[in-house]
């Protein structure tokens, strides 16, 4: 069996499970301090961007169904300057990897391991997934078959305990506080998180064959966006704007305030579990995209050995910042939004841009 080779159902889990929870947690307040009560238009626009990216990149790597991404690029524009774009975007990769580590850190030391150093909390979660990026894709996938359901589980009840909670009159007025730019603006902090779906570019042919796997991965994408907007209609029904707008993790505090007569409640403990298996997921993928695309480029081609390289270099990057502003406010707003999410959004298009005309050429000669 390869172990670098993943299922069509692994590959819906995958997605799903890594992307999911992160989104729901961490963007909300932003997006609604943005958007306000539109925020829920913000993260439809956001899905519309995500399911785009992935469309155009299973395109790109379904025109060259036998090469690695690393092959499909210099094929396509060239060995330097598609080794060039390449590099840029394991590099990006890493860096997300590292932002990953530290908001782990930050948040399991602000919920339920405050006298815990963040550096030792970080580097638990890195050892721990090591050892199934190390033995390869396919172990990651069975993870996520195994993971995938119970965070869906973990996800869905809460939200459905707390619509007693919901008043649908907060959603109003509709447009008129916002307007089409701000509603735009607010899209952008989860399309930084949908989007990663740009991995797919790396393992979509390492995936085994299957003539719905596209669909799947559609369908995975679309699954995630959907439950991140009816995570932000949930916070904003609850709470209204401006209490939404205040908090760093307002999923987080809606789970808190739901009580079911005095008996069901305290439920942040399942959210919690649940970020936890799913960034779990999510660090496992990235430590393997990068460490097998960056392996690729060396003369052993050595990925195991690489998963050491990318995981000490993400641990050190990970404790550069210095507190959570920083890694959770300043980042997404001064490098994540005007540099990274263009980036994964352009180059699938970029890419299927000169397929375009380079067919064009040769039915013309």
């Amino acid at each position: 069996m390869n172990d670098n080779v993943l299922t069509h159902k692994q590959l819906f889990w995958l997605f799903l499970s890594m992307q999911v929870i992160m989104n729901m947690l961490l963007t909300p307040s932003g997006s609604i301090k943005i958007a306000k009560q539109d925020a829920w238009l913000s993260a439809l626009v956001a899905i519309l961007i995500s399911l785009l990216t992935l469309w155009i990149s299973t395109k790109v790597c379904t025109r060259y169904p036998t090469m690695d991404f690393h092959e499909i690029i210099e094929t396509i524009v060239g060995k330097w300057f598609g080794r060039l774009l390449s590099i840029l975007l394991l590099i990006s990769f890493t860096v997300i990897l590292a932002v990953m580590l530290r908001q782990y850190g930050e948040f399991v030391s602000g919920t339920i391991l405050p006298k815990t150093p963040i550096s030792v909390i970080i580097l638990c979660i890195l050892a721990t997934a090591i050892y199934p990026t190390f033995h390869g894709l396919g172990v990651i996938g069975r993870l996520a078959e195994i993971f995938g359901p119970i965070l869906l589980l973990g996800i869905i009840s809460p939200i459905l305990l707390g619509i007693v909670n919901m008043d649908l009159k907060h959603l109003l007025p509709f447009w008129y506080d916002s307007g089409i730019l701000d509603i735009l603006t607010g899209s952008l902090g989860p399309a930084a998180f949908l989007t990663d779906c740009v991995l797919i570019l790396w393992i979509f042919n390492l995936s085994e064959f299957h003539p719905k796997k596209e669909k799947f991965l559609m369908w995975s994408i679309l699954t995630s966006g959907l439950l991140y907007l009816l995570t932000v209609t949930s916070i904003i029904t609850t709470f209204g704007v401006k209490i939404a707008s205040t908090h760093l993790y307002p999923f987080l505090i809606l789970e808190r305030y739901i009580s079911i007569f005095g008996i069901i409640e305290n439920l942040d403990a399942i959210v919690i579990t649940v970020w936890i298996l799913s960034i779990f997921l999510k660090i496992c993928l990235y430590l393997f995209v990068t460490s097998y695309g960056f392996s690729r480029y060396t003369l052993k081609k050595n990925r195991q050995k690489m998963v050491f390289y990318i995981a000490g270099i993400a641990y050190l990057l990970s404790l550069l910042p210095r507190n959570v502003v920083e890694i959770s406010v300043e980042f997404p707003q001064v490098v994540a939004i005007p540099f990274i999410l263009p980036f994964w959004v352009v180059l699938p298009l970029f890419l299927s841009l000169i397929i375009f005309i380079k067919d064009k050429i040769n039915k013309t000669q």
